[in-house]
C-alpha cells in the first residue's frame, strides 16, 4: 500500500477552468474524430524534409488505414508497439492509430545504443515494431537485422525505409499494401477503433534517466489529452496557428506540447526535419509563416548562430511557444527577442511522468525578460504541495520537494510496482500524489521555483547543500561559461562538493561579449585561482573541493553530458567524480 500523507496540509490549487473550455473525457481515436470532422480541410500536417501535407480529412483516413493494417497483424486492444523513428508523418499516423484502437504506442529514444534498444524490446514484448533505417545519421539496419533475428517469428517487424531495405523486412508501403485473406478489415476496425477507456495506457515513456536507471512510465489517454487541450489554452492556440515541431516527437514535450495540442486547436504541425537542423528549421520557420515554436535553449541557440539565421529573420512572425531543459538566461532571452522577433515566450515545469507540463509561465500576463525567476503557475485543475522528507507539507516559500496531484499524474511504471509505490503517494482522501523528486520553492503567488533534484542535494556533515547555489556563484565568473556541481563520496563528511566547469570562449553570448577584457584577463584561471575569487561569494561548508576542466585531459569529461532535453546527466558525473578523485 502506498503510504499515507498527514491531512494537515497546505495544497496549492490550479485555477478553475476556463468557461469555454472542457475537458471531455474521451479517448485519442474519438479525439481524432471530433478533430477531423471539425476541421475537415484545415492543414494538420506538414514533413517538410519528406515534401509531405496532409489534411486533417487525409491524417484521419491515413491513421484509419494504418489501424487497419495493424488490426489485420493481430494487434489488439492493449498490445504493445514499439516505434523507434525521428519525426515523420509515419511517426505521427503510427501514434494516432495505435492509440485509436486501444494498443500502447511504445516509444524508444533514437540515442539508445543498439544494445539498449534490444533491451527494451524484450523488456516491452511488442506485438509489432516499426523502426526507420536511418535517423539523422545514425543507420538501423544492423540492428533490424538483429530483430530479424531474436523477433522475426513473433513479431510484425516494419522497416520506414529511408534507404536500403533489410532482408526478411518489410518497408511501410508494403506494409500498407500487403493482403490478407479476412478480408479488406473493415469490420474489424469497426469493432475497435475509438473504442477503449480514457483511463487505459496510450504510450510507455522511458524516463531521461538523468539521476538513476530508466524507468517505462504508463501514461493514458486522459493524461495527454488533458495537458495538450491546458497547455494550448495558456498558450492562447487557435486554428490560425502553425507550430513548429523542433523537439523529438519520441518525448513527452513535442507528443504533448508540440503535436497534440495543435491538433486539439485544430492548428498545423510542422515537422522541418527528422532529427533537429538548425537551417531546416530556420527554413520552415519562414516559408510556413509558423507562429509557435516550442524548444530548448541548446537549440534555439544553435537556430540564432546559424549562417542563415539572417537571410530568415524578416520572415518570421513567432508569436509564442515553450522553452524546456535546461535553465534559461537573460542574454538568450534578449537576443531572442531582438532577433527574432520572439517576445511571447513561456518557460514551463514537467516531466514525463507528470505528463509533460505541470507549472507553466502566461506569455500574456509575464514577460521573461522582466522576470524569469520561476516556472509560473499550475495549470487548471491541478494540485501542488511541498514537502520534507517525511512527507510533511511546509510553509510557503520553504525549500522541499514537489508533489503534483490531478489529471497529469501519470498510471504506473511498467512491470515496476516499487518503484511506482515509491514515486505516487496517497493522502487520507485516496488522492495520487505523485512524487517529482524536485527541490522547489512555492511563494504565496502560487509562483514554483526550481532548486535542483532531491537526489542531488549534497549532504555536507550536517549541511544540506544546493548544487544550483554553488553553479550560479561560479557561473558569475567571466571565464566560465557552465559549472555542474555534483556530491562526491568522503569517508569523513559523507559526501564533499565537485564542480565540473566549462571554460566560456569568444562569442559564448552577450555576458562574456560584455566582460571581454575581463575574460581575457582570467582566461587560464587555474583551480587555486578560482576558489580565490569565490571566498567571501559562497559559504566555506559549499567551496568545492575538488574542480574538474572540462574538456582539458586527466580523465575529464571533454563535455558535459546533457540528455535530449539539453539537461546535465548529473549520475554520470558523480561516477566520474569518483573516480577521479581516487585516483
Amino acid at each position: 500500500m502506498a503510504r499515507n500523507m498527514c491531512e494537515d496540509e497546505r495544497i496549492v490549487e490550479g485555477p478553475g477552468l476556463p468557461p469555454a473550455l472542457v475537458l471531455k473525457d474521451i479517448n485519442i481515436g474519438q479525439f481524432l474524430d471530433q478533430q477531423a470532422e471539425k476541421h475537415a480541410t484545415n492543414t494538420a500536417l506538414v514533413s517538410t524534409w519528406q515534401d509531405a501535407r496532409l489534411t486533417y480529412g487525409d491524417l484521419h483516413n491515413s491513421c484509419k488505414s494504418v489501424a487497419k493494417h495493424l488490426l489485420q497483424r493481430g494487434v489488439r486492444r492493449h498490445d504493445h508497439v514499439v516505434v523507434l523513428a525521428g519525426n515523420s508523418v509515419e511517426y505521427v499516423q503510427l501514434f494516432f492509430a495505435v492509440a485509436a484502437i486501444g494498443a500502447v504506442f511504445c516509444i524508444i529514444n533514437p540515442t539508445f545504443a543498439a544494445d539498449e534498444v534490444l533491451a527494451a524490446v524484450e523488456f516491452l514484448d511488442p506485438k509489432a515494431i516499426f523502426v526507420a533505417d536511418r535517423i539523422g545519421y545514425r543507420k538501423n539496419n544492423a540492428l533490424l537485422a538483429e530483430l530479424v533475428n531474436r523477433r522475426g517469428l513473433t513479431t510484425c517487424l516494419v522497416q520506414l525505409t529511408t534507404g536500403k531495405p533489410t532482408e526478411s523486412v518489410p518497408s511501410w508501403r508494403e506494409f500498407l499494401q500487403m493482403e490478407q485473406m479476412d478480408g479488406d478489415g473493415s469490420d474489424l476496425l469497426a469493432q475497435n477503433w475509438a473504442t477503449c477507456h480514457p483511463g487505459d495506457a496510450v504510450c510507455i515513456q522511458f524516463t531521461s534517466g538523468t539521476t538513476g536507471p530508466r524507468k517505462g512510465a504508463m501514461i493514458t489517454h486522459t493524461n495527454l489529452l488533458s495537458n495538450a487541450v491546458l497547455v494550448g489554452d495558456r498558450l492562447g492556440y487557435t486554428a490560425a496557428d502553425v507550430v513548429c515541431s523542433t523537439t523529438p516527437l519520441f518525448h513527452c514535450f513535442a507528443l504533448g506540447c508540440g503535436l497534440l495540442s495543435t491538433v486539439a486547436y485544430g492548428g498545423t504541425v510542422v515537422l522541418p526535419s527528422d532529427v533537429f537542423l538548425a537551417g531546416a528549421t530556420l527554413q520552415a520557420l519562414s516559408k510556413f509563416k509558423c507562429t509557435v515554436i516550442h524548444s530548448v535553449a541548446t537549440m534555439l541557440q544553435a537556430m540564432m548562430d546559424h549562417p542563415d539565421a539572417s537571410i530568415h529573420r524578416p520572415n518570421m512572425v513567432l508569436r509564442t511557444g515553450i522553452i524546456g531543459g535546461s535553465a534559461l538566461t537573460k542574454e538568450l532571452l534578449t537576443r531572442l527577442s531582438a532577433e527574432f522577433g520572439y517576445h511571447g515566450v513561456a518557460y514551463g515545469y514537467g516531466m514525463t511522468e507528470a505528463t509533460c507540463i505541470v507549472f507553466m509561465t502566461d506569455p500574456s500576463k509575464v514577460s521573461l525578460l522582466d522576470d524569469f525567476s520561476s516556472v509560473g503557475t499550475l495549470l487548471p485543475s491541478l494540485s501542488a504541495k511541498v514537502v520534507d522528507a517525511d512527507l510533511q507539507t511546509l510553509p510557503a516559500g520553504t525549500p522541499g520537494e514537489l508533489l503534483v496531484a490531478g489529471h497529469c499524474v501519470f498510471r504506473e511504471y511498467y512491470k515496476n510496482p516499487g518503484k511506482t509505490e515509491e514515486a505516487v503517494v496517497r493522502d487520507a482522501q485516496g488522492r495520487r500524489w505523485l512524487r517529482t523528486g524536485d527541490l522547489v520553492t512555492i511563494d504565496e503567488a502560487g509562483r514554483c521555483a526550481m532548486i535542483g533534484r532531491v537526489k542531488d542535494m549534497i549532504k555536507r556533515g550536517g549541511e544540506n547543500i544546493f548544487p544550483r547555489d554553488v553553479e550560479e556563484v561560479l557561473e558569475q565568473h567571466p571565464s566560465i561559461h557552465a559549472a555542474a556541481v555534483v556530491g562526491i563520496p568522503d569517508p569523513y563528511w559523507g559526501e564533499i562538493v565537485g564542480a565540473f566547469i566549462q571554460r566560456a570562449k569568444a562569442g559564448d553570448g552577450d555576458r562574456a561579449a560584455d566582460r571581454e577584457a575581463e575574460s581575457q584577463a582570467q582566461a587560464h584561471v587555474g583551480s587555486k585561482e578560482l576558489k580565490l575569487w569565490m571566498r567571501g561569494r559562497i559559504q566555506p561548508h559549499k567551496m568545492p573541493e575538488h574542480l574538474f576542466w572540462i574538456g582539458e585531459g586527466n580523465g575529464v569529461p571533454d563535455e558535459l553530458p546533457v540528455n535530449y532535453t539539453g539537461k546535465v546527466v548529473k549520475s554520470d558525473l558523480r561516477a566520474a567524480a569518483t573516480v577521479l578523485v581516487k585516483g
